[in-house]
């Protein structure tokens, strides 16, 4: 018998990966193996493609809250600082730590999402729709950073696979978890209202809703949710609601722009979903009645689940309209973990093992494509984004704390500043982190009287006259300015200038 084609060998480890994810016995353990290398891949991506920057400030401020822990904070409710506590407890601080916790936020959805389809569709289909999932680049680019978006991710797949099932079990389990979800992804951030909401419609408009809510289930569903949340609201009356004053910030500027954004959101958001869309109609197909049937499903069940998924991307918009509020697309991020079973749930849709092989293919494309990119992505940042001071805080805390050391032994007690830039310097000085935003100067003056790094960036003029009042009288200071670089893959890099001043604690000893 003659060897094999070298294209047959080439596609030898594709047949053997599809063998396992198709085998019930593999099945399971294969998905988590696929996911974890999913998860090493965008990690790689991650660290490849921002080599020439620091960590983004969303993130070095999850950092900063996880440190003192509170209900609340003044920008955002609390659970992605709890989530980042938990995992800075369990991993030390640092760049590739902040990585794998964005992509093992994601990894943990795309297999919240695969037991959630498989619970209404065959592995084949469910299959399929985890690499359509990956064509979506809320799983993946977007993602990546973590902040109160992304924390949204697993919280909203959770809630809606344990919302399904208490919806068709009535069991008390089912419906605490769904509650106690709800509650939490509101305190991930408060757009999570839009999934409480979609929730409650879809199970006062369910042919099951007599038997529903003649159970304990729904309000077994409102108690744990109230349980959950209720810490958070006490902690916002007590503290006067910031975080909506925070919120009302970020209102559209008039009618005109409240209309625009309006308008834009559900063809933005939809636009996110594009690839995913037309792989799906490329590979499998479908017939006419078929697309009747996704667009109209035959059975109660999917009718639901299509009403979810239609009220998660469509119900912000007649709110923002009424309220004033800005809406912009990538608030969507946790809103598409559905889109799988309303695309292939249709018994009228074709799924079966090429379907399978040509979703990872073009999945598997898509996620190694990127990451044999990411140094071009690197340099393109490198050569034609200016770095904002933030972007180099790394530089800025390795110079700081050489001066520092100079003439302390005692670590940075404390880094204020603009607070961008303050809040990137303290992360990379493992340290606290206070900004300038507040009037309160005695206050500041009080705490860095102990010592502490303020910094600023060289022409942010306002913060470095708070500063000089700030250090004004204080016994040990010291002032610098730095002009920092990196280069990359050698190409010299745009450069930022800094202000820093140092108060030294009152016991000192040079080193």
């Amino acid at each position: 018998m003659s060897p094999p084609s070298p294209p047959r060998r080439a596609f030898a480890p594709l047949t053997r990966w599809l063998d396992a994810l198709l085998d019930p016995k593999r099945q399971e353990l294969t998905v988590v193996w696929t996911l974890l290398a999913y998860m090493a891949i965008w990690t790689a991506y991650r660290i490849i493609a921002t080599w020439p920057r620091d960590l983004h400030a969303d993130e070095t401020e999850l950092y900063g809250w996880s440190r003192h822990l509170a209900l609340g904070t003044d920008k955002h409710p609390p659970f992605s600082a709890w989530v980042a506590r938990a995992w800075f407890t369990l991993v030390p601080a640092s760049d590739l730590s902040v990585h794998l916790l964005a992509t093992a936020n994601i990894a943990l959805t795309l297999y919240i999402a695969w037991r959630t389809m498989r619970r209404y569709m065959d592995a084949e289909k469910s299959l399929f729709g985890l690499a359509l999932l990956t064509l979506i680049p809320f799983f993946n680019f977007i993602a990546l950073k973590y902040n109160a978006n992304a924390v949204l991710l697993p919280l909203w797949a959770l809630t809606i696979y344990c919302f399904l099932r208490a919806l068709e079990s009535r069991a008390a389990l089912w419906a605490g978890l769904a509650g106690a979800f709800a509650g939490a992804s509101m305190l991930g951030k408060y757009w999570s209202i839009v999934l409480v909401v979609a929730l409650g419609l879809a199970a006062l408009i369910d042919p099951r809703r007599g038997r529903f809510f003649a159970s304990p289930a729904p309000w077994l569903m409102i108690l744990c949710g109230g349980v959950v949340l209720g810490p958070h609201v006490w902690w916002l009356a007590a503290h006067d609601f910031p975080t909506f004053a925070y919120a009302a910030a970020h209102e559209s500027a008039g009618l005109a722009d409240n209309l625009r954004d309006t308008l834009t959101y559900l063809p933005g958001t939809l636009a996110y979903a594009a690839v995913a869309l037309i792989t799906a109609a490329v590979v499998l197909r479908p017939s006419r009645a078929a697309l009747a049937d996704i667009a109209w499903p035959g059975d109660p069940q999917r009718r639901t689940i299509l009403l979810i998924q239609l009220l998660l991307l469509g119900a912000p918009m007649p709110v923002a309209l009424a309220t004033g509020i800005r809406i912009v697309p990538l608030w969507a991020m946790p809103a598409y973990t559905l889109l799988p079973l309303v695309l292939l749930a249709s018994p009228l849709i074709a799924g079966g093992r090429d379907a399978v092989r040509r979703g990872l293919i073009v999945a598997s494309a898509v996620s190694l494509g990127s990451l044999a990119l990411s140094p071009v992505v690197a340099l393109v940042i490198h050569l034609n984004d200016p770095p904002g001071p933030f972007e180099y805080a790394s530089l800025l805390a390795d110079h700081v704390d050489g001066e520092w050391r100079r003439h302390s032994d005692e670590p940075v007690p404390l880094v204020a500043g603009e607070t961008v830039l303050a809040e990137n310097t303290a992360f990379y000085l493992r340290t606290d982190t206070l900004g300038f935003e507040t009037t309160d100067l005695a206050v500041l003056k009080q705490r860095a009287a102990r010592g502490a790094v303020l910094v600023c960036p060289a022409e942010d003029k306002g913060c470095i006259a708070t500063a000089e009042q700030i250090v004004a009288g204080q016994p040990q200071i010291l002032r610098g300015k730095v002009w920092l670089s990196r280069p990359l893959f050698g190409q010299p890099g745009g450069r930022v200038s800094d202000v820093f001043f140092l108060v030294l604690p009152t016991a000192t000893s040079a080193k």
